[in-house]
């Protein structure tokens, strides 16, 4: 190199430097047989008596290894939750031991007695297990409900929220729900009204919106923001939220109803010093608890609705339209055209407007007669929510006639079924005058040919023998003029000796060792970051729920499916979109998708049909299918 100067102490550096990265190889090589040989497992519950109102820490121990992720057993009753891990490594002696410690909370549906099977783990192909743990749960006492709640619900706290101790729920508030009718149709549209109530001076922040439990009713949020007043329940001062939503029914049968809200409260917590210098009176003043951070603290809850039960009937089979799409309510119907003077094969605008109060999505464009000299084009919509539980739905459609001998737009008809009256309806507006104009339909919708091409005339051909096809010139004596002429002397020998740090195959070797030494370490930090990252593990659980979905999808398409196939779908955005908000998956509503996604997502489509489908059916070939799999599984790539 060029400024470069030789000096002794280059070879101390250089030989320094390569004792040291040779030490660090050998150990890196040598410590992993060792941690493999000494690789066991082990697992402890603290405590091991608890109530259905707490939890107990799960410790799962690896030693030997900091690779072996813990598979946990399904125990019907009992939730496991990660909770963190810790790793220990150590020199003794010469002898290095590594272990790592996989925390998780448990916690119990219902009081009993439960036996966590062995938990398992896989290093190196072989398959370790703990021994099995037995643990008793016990029962705690009812939450109470505040006096004038009539039939308003509790507190609870299931799927990792805190459950409120006996007596708290007095201190919170209660739920009503307010029904208006007790018997509907299957996809009919029941007004509710859901009143939350908490206690004036309760701080509380709302996670969610109200969403049923259970699968037999679907729960359609019309305003984006509950209207918050305030009311006296026997003269106790409540904070009032209000949601005016609607209900229907998927299936006929007599169903129990019951809603849930999602809520964070600010809890006043004490703080518990230990014995010695800081157990002075000083520090069991509030005062001083709330200044060093001992103020309050956040305690996840659920408040639940008295159950209701609402009975839901089958829609009479009895003089059903063909036409008839699952519409139910009561509604008016307008029809227009635009213009009504044109020339054949001229494109008219056929507005239609369906008016009233009912399932508006179930409301399908009115049936336009087929043939007839007409040619139609899907139609586009556009809803408009008036209030009070009505509605304006808009089709447009394009109609194109292509023959001179019309004289009128032909009469559409809408079929609904009418929940007062327990019959079906069809709305059927009257014929359109129409003036045409021009010549026969053949004229007036024909493409014009195009005339062909002319063929190309024949390039004349250049004189002499073509470029490609030459035959290079032989090497003759004057080509090779000025060439030098071959050594067939060997010369002169000059020997020189080169040190063993500057020949290719050291320097290639010390380079691949610390590339080696450089990629092991790093794949051991990004196994830790990922084992320490409870994100990471949440989009693994993730990526097996929706392969598992695709797989179900697959078995429903080639079964030919289409109720499977489109629940299938459902639960796949639900989780999808349950990670990427973070919140429950199965509380995700269309009204949320509505809300949160943008307009015309294929996403609000799909979930849309599958609710649909719930108490309707609908039948989709395989091909539809197919399509309906791609653009799920392509939309679901895009959320972030």
């Amino acid at each position: 190199m060029k400024g470069w100067k030789w000096h002794p102490d280059n070879l101390k550096v250089a030989s320094g430097l390569l004792a040291v990265f040779a030490v660090l190889a050998w150990c890196f090589c040598w410590a992993a047989p060792v941690r493999a040989g000494e690789v066991n497992i082990s697992a402890s519950l603290d405590p091991m008596s608890f109530s259905v109102d707490q939890s107990a820490q799960l410790t799962v121990q690896v030693t030997g290894s900091s690779s072996a992720e813990p598979e946990l057993p399904e125990v019907d009753g009992l939730r496991f939750f990660p909770h963190g891990r810790s790793s220990r490594m150590q020199w003794i002696n010469g002898s290095y031991s590594s272990s790592v410690s996989y925390l998780y909370m448990v916690q119990a549906d219902r009081p009993g007695t439960y036996v966590i099977p062995p938990i398992k783990a896989t290093v190196d192909g072989k398959v370790l297990q703990t021994d099995p743990i037995t643990c008793t749960v016990q029962a705690t006492g009812p939450a109470a409900i505040p006096p004038g709640a009539g039939q308003g619900g509790g507190i609870m706290a299931p799927g990792g929220q805190t459950r409120l101790r006996s007596g708290e729920s007095k201190k919170i508030g209660f739920m009503r729900i307010i029904l208006k009718k007790k018997t509907a149709y299957v996809g009919e549209v029941v007004p509710m009204t859901i009143k939350a109530y908490f206690r004036q001076g309760i701080q509380a922040t709302i996670n969610s919106e109200p969403h049923i439990t259970g699968e037999s009713f679907v729960l359609q949020h019309r305003a984006k923001k509950p209207l918050q007043t305030e009311e006296l329940v026997n003269g106790i001062p409540y904070s009032v939220l209000t949601w005016n939503d609607s209900i229907s029914g998927v299936k006929a049968g007599k169903y129990p109803l019951e809603v849930d809200l999602g809520a964070t409260l600010l809890v006043r917590q004490q703080i518990v010093h230990p014995s010695g210098m800081l157990g002075s009176p000083f520090f069991g003043d509030a005062f001083l608890n709330s200044f060093f951070g001992g103020g309050y603290k956040e305690k996840r809850v659920k408040l639940v609705g008295p159950k209701r039960s609402l009975t839901i009937l089958d829609l009479p089979g009895k003089g059903r339209p063909a036409n008839f799409g699952g519409a139910i309510g009561t509604f008016s119907l307008l029809v227009s055209v635009k213009p009504t003077t044109a020339k054949v094969g001229d494109p008219l605008t056929l507005k239609m407007v369906v008016t009233g109060t009912g399932n508006f999505d179930r409301v399908d464009p009115p049936v336009f007669p087929a043939g007839g000299g007409w040619k139609t084009y899907t139609p586009s919509s556009e809803f408009k929510d008036l209030g009070n539980g009505r509605g304006r739905k808009k089709f447009e459609q394009a109609i194109v006639p292509t023959s001179s001998s019309l004289q009128a737009v032909p009469p559409v008809s809408f079929t609904y079924f009418d929940p007062g009256s327990r019959q079906y309806v069809t709305l059927k507006s009257d014929a359109i005058a129409l003036h045409l104009q021009g010549g026969g339909p053949a004229a007036a919708v024909a493409t014009p040919a195009q005339p062909a091409p002319a063929p190309a005339a024949p390039e004349k051909k250049k004189t002499g023998p073509p470029a490609e096809k030459t035959t290079p010139p032989a090497m003759t004596p004057a080509a090779t003029a000025g060439l030098a002429p071959l050594e067939t002397d060997l010369g002169v020998l000059s020997r020189r000796i080169i040190p063993a740090y500057k020949k290719p195959w050291f320097i290639g070797w010390i380079g691949i060792s610390l590339l080696l030494l450089a990629t092991g370490w790093f794949l051991r930090l990004r196994r830790q970051r990922l084992l320490a990252d409870p994100s990471i593990l949440q989009r693994r659980d993730l990526d097996r729920k929706l392969k598992r979905h695709y797989q179900e999808m697959e078995q429903a398409l080639a079964a030919g499916d289409s109720d499977r196939f489109l629940q299938s779908c459902r639960a796949a955005i639900q989780d999808r979109l349950g990670l990427a908000w973070q919140q429950e998956a199965r509380a995700i509503t269309l009204a949320a998708l509505q809300e949160r996604l943008a307009a015309g997502s294929p996403l609000i489509t799909v979930f849309q049909q599958a609710e649909h489908g719930s108490y309707v059916g609908i039948h989709m070939d395989r091909e539809e299918m197919r399509s309906t799999l791609n653009l799920v599984r392509k939309e679901l790539e895009k959320v972030s």
